[in-house]
């Protein structure tokens, strides 16, 4: 007995929406995957940035620019730039400030601060493509699809929610495209990541 038009044409428009539902889940990333097309480059990586500072109780944002340098397995740095010549050195769990001549002027135990310590605990783990470190740290969210993805990161440590809401990556495929670091009085800043050619 043939089958009714109307019955086949369902069956076909289920068929459809199945594959189309697979295909959409086949697009979607897997953080596993996601952070280690992020960290092809096993070696020293190196990326410029702007920063844009946003404080509730200023109009304009304090923009700063210079570079992110992360050299395995366990130092980051950010150097600024402009306006003025400093870096910040993370490496285990100290961060060290040096000034344009890079003398040592402070040291913090990020112990002691543990919104810093996700704050860049946060970059280098993503630097790092370490998917085990950014989820003990973290409750960690994936949203988007492979062309275009936002991670959520929001801390799990109750002590550093208090000063840090959440983090929020963007990237296209398998580059990244900023870091924003919310707090929770309000006040943001904002790492966009630039690439080498400006024409990329």
């Amino acid at each position: 007995m043939p089958i009714p038009r109307y019955k086949a044409a369902s069956a076909l428009a289920l068929i459809g929406g199945l594959l189309a539902a697979t295909a959409a889940q086949a697009a979607e990333p897997d953080l596993p995957e996601l952070l280690a097309r992020l960290a092809l480059d096993e070696g020293r990586q190196e990326i410029a940035f702007e920063e844009s500072r946003y404080n509730r109780l200023i109009t304009e944002p304090v923009r700063s620019r210079g570079r992110l340098i992360y050299e395995p397995p366990d130092r980051l740095i950010k150097r600024l730039e402009a306006p003025r010549r400093e870096s910040a050195v993370l490496e285990r769990e100290r961060l060290a400030i040096l000034d344009a001549q890079d003398r040592e002027v402070a040291s913090i135990d990020l112990w002691l601060q543990p919104d810093l310590q996700m704050v860049y605990g946060s970059i280098k783990a993503v630097l790092a493509g370490d998917a085990e470190a950014l989820r003990s740290a973290f409750w960690v969210s994936l949203d988007g699809k492979r062309e275009a993805w936002v991670l959520t990161l929001r801390p799990r440590s109750d002590s550093a929610r208090t000063r840090l809401e959440q983090v929020v990556i963007e990237g296209r495929g398998s580059k990244l495209l900023s870091f924003e670091f919310r707090e929770a009085d309000g006040d943001r800043s904002q790492l966009r990541l630039l690439p080498e050619h400006p024409s990329e």
